[in-house]
């Protein structure tokens, strides 16, 4: 599983950086980037998705404190810093653990298995929503309410107040919103990728740029909604 992931290392100091990424190369990761600072990962945050940061505090330009604070909705964060006084703020900030410099192997070790477990309690969660989701909804189009396999839409598309839901045989236009259809929806199963557009992720046959294709209909992802994509995507 660790291995799997998208990793970040913010750190003005090469050294700490490189004594990270050691750790790292011990568990067999590969997918790591580098940044001097925390405008390079904020800059990194806006091409890519990640699953996991270390990061810094103490740094030039933009703390490691206030780049959580600035980013929405951020990947999983282990702070790594020389200081013990921002400890209760980054705990506040829902960080996964509080390293301080030098860090050891063995207590790195302890930080990867919380971020394990983490990822664990987050598919079962994905997993229960999928069990418990119900295989079928009912739309209501022009004065009928016809029966719609869930696993059978590819995508939603909003219409003003209505939206057309497309499935490989038809195409359904029915009086609602996109959020209201969206909520109803197995969130382990469909994502938001635009204000005019939720997706069915396993329809997905192909990423092009800030495009994802279903059923050959290219689809364009917004950049609120980007980072949750690919990470939804990719997972």
């Amino acid at each position: 599983m660790l291995k799997m992931l998208n990793y970040m290392i913010v750190d003005d100091e090469p050294l700490a950086i490189d004594v990270i990424e050691n750790y790292l190369g011990r568990l067999d990761a590969h997918n790591i980037t580098r940044c001097e600072n925390a405008v390079e990962a904020f800059q990194a945050l806006q091409n890519k998705a990640f699953d996991l940061v270390f990061l810094d505090i103490e740094m030039p330009l933009l703390s490691g404190i206030e780049f959580l604070k600035s980013v929405k909705d951020p990947p999983r964060i282990i702070i790594t810093t020389a200081y013990r006084d921002y400890a209760v703020e980054g705990f506040e900030l829902e960080v996964v653990d509080y390293l301080v410099k030098p860090v050891s192997f063995p207590r790195f070790m302890k930080a990867m298995e919380k971020v394990v477990k983490l990822s664990q309690s987050a598919v079962k969660k994905e997993e229960k929503e999928k069990n418990t989701a119900g295989d079928y909804l009912f739309l209501k189009v022009d004065r009928k309410f016809v029966k719609v396999l869930i696993n059978d839409i590819l995508y939603i598309e909003s219409l003003k107040d209505y939206i057309r839901v497309k499935t490989p045989t038809q195409a359904l236009i029915s009086y609602q919103s996109l959020t209201e259809i969206t909520d109803k929806l197995p969130s382990g199963r469909f994502v938001r990728v635009h204000r005019s557009y939720t997706i069915a992720i396993d329809k997905v046959s192909m990423i092009d740029g800030n495009c994802v294709e279903v059923d050959g209909k290219l689809i364009p992802i917004s950049r609120e909604h980007r980072q949750e994509v690919m990470e939804r995507i990719y997972k």
